[in-house]
C-alpha cells in the first residue's frame, strides 16, 4: 500500500508538469474546422466576412482581402499560443499585414506586438519594424505604434492623425524594445474556408515565450489580442485571461507532494526502529 502511494505521488507530479505541455506549432495542432471553430479549450473568436471580394467591413473597405477572420489563443507554462485566420497575404502590396498586440490588463493600453510580416507595401510609413516573428516590448503612448487611416467606421484620415485616429486599433509596431524571435512563426495559405465563393485565406500562428513578458503584465488577470492590416480597413480582437500556473507554481506544487510523502516516509522509518 505504502509503495503504491509512492508511485501514485511520483506520477502526479509528473502530470502535473505535463498537464501544461501543449505544443503548437502547425496549422493542425489547432484542431480548426472549416467553419473556423478549434478544439476545445482553445479561446476563439470568428468574425468571417462573406461579402465577396468586395465590400464594407469595420471600420474600413476592401472585402475579402482585408478580412480578419478569426482569432484563437491558449497557454501552457512557457508560451502563449495566438492564431489568427485573415484574407490578407504576409507579403501583400499596398496595405501590408499588421502585426499581433496584446494589452496586458485590457485597459486600452498595448504593451507588446508582434511583428507578422517583412513585406515593404507602396504606404510604407504603415510597415513598422522588425523582420516577422520579433516580439517587441513596444514604446509607451501613442508613437509606439502605428494605427492605420480610420476614425471612425466609414470615415478616412492620413495615417496616424493626431487627435482623430482610432487609438483602440494599433497595426503595426512603430517602436520599442526586441525581447525575442519565435523561431515558430508561420504565416501560412489555406483553402477549405470558403466563404461566397472567395478562398483566399491565411492563417497566422504564433508561440510567444512568456519570458520576454514582464512578471507584472502575466500578473494581470485579463489579456485582449488584436490584429488588423495595416490600413486597419478590419481588425478582430479577443478577450481572454492570464489564468496560468507559473513555471515556479507547478515546481512548488511537484516540491510539496514530494515534501509531503517524504515525511510519511520518514515516519515509517522511526516506527519500524
Amino acid at each position: 500500500m505504502f509503495k503504491k502511494i509512492i508511485l501514485s505521488t511520483a506520477f502526479l507530479a509528473v502530470s502535473i508538469n505535463s498537464a501544461f505541455a501543449i505544443t503548437i506549432n502547425n496549422f493542425s495542432d489547432w484542431g480548426i474546422q472549416s467553419d473556423f471553430s478549434a478544439a476545445s479549450g482553445i479561446d476563439s473568436i470568428v468574425e468571417d466576412y462573406t461579402g465577396g471580394s468586395s465590400g464594407y467591413l469595420n471600420p474600413g473597405y476592401g472585402g475579402q482581402s482585408y478580412d480578419a477572420e478569426a482569432m484563437y489563443a491558449t497557454w501552457d507554462s512557457s508560451y502563449l499560443y495566438v492564431g489568427v485566420f485573415t484574407g490578407r497575404a504576409q507579403d501583400a502590396g499596398g496595405w501590408t499585414a499588421g502585426d499581433i498586440a496584446l494589452d496586458f490588463g485590457s485597459d486600452g493600453t498595448y504593451e507588446y506586438g508582434l511583428v507578422t510580416s517583412s513585406a515593404v507595401g507602396s504606404n510604407t510609413d504603415a510597415d513598422g519594424i522588425g523582420i516577422a516573428g520579433e516580439f517587441y516590448s513596444v514604446t509607451t503612448g501613442d508613437t509606439g505604434w502605428n494605427w492605420g487611416i480610420w476614425s471612425e467606421p466609414g470615415v478616412d484620415v492620413p495615417l496616424n492623425s493626431q487627435g482623430t485616429i482610432d487609438y483602440n486599433h494599433p497595426t503595426s509596431v512603430r517602436s520599442g524594445t526586441l525581447k525575442g524571435t519565435d523561431s515558430n512563426f508561420l504565416y501560412s495559405s489555406m483553402s477549405g474556408y470558403s466563404n461566397s465563393g472567395v478562398d483566399d485565406h491565411y492563417f497566422i500562428s504564433a508561440a510567444i515565450d512568456l519570458s520576454w513578458i514582464n512578471a507584472a503584465d502575466l500578473g494581470k488577470d485579463d489579456l485582449t489580442i488584436h490584429w488588423a492590416a495595416n490600413c486597419n480597413n478590419d481588425f478582430i480582437m479577443l478577450d481572454t485571461s492570464t489564468s496560468v500556473p507559473e513555471p515556479s507554481s507547478l515546481l512548488l506544487m511537484s516540491a510539496g507532494f514530494l515534501g509531503l510523502f517524504g515525511s510519511l516516509i520518514s515516519r515509517r522509518k522511526r516506527k519500524v526502529s
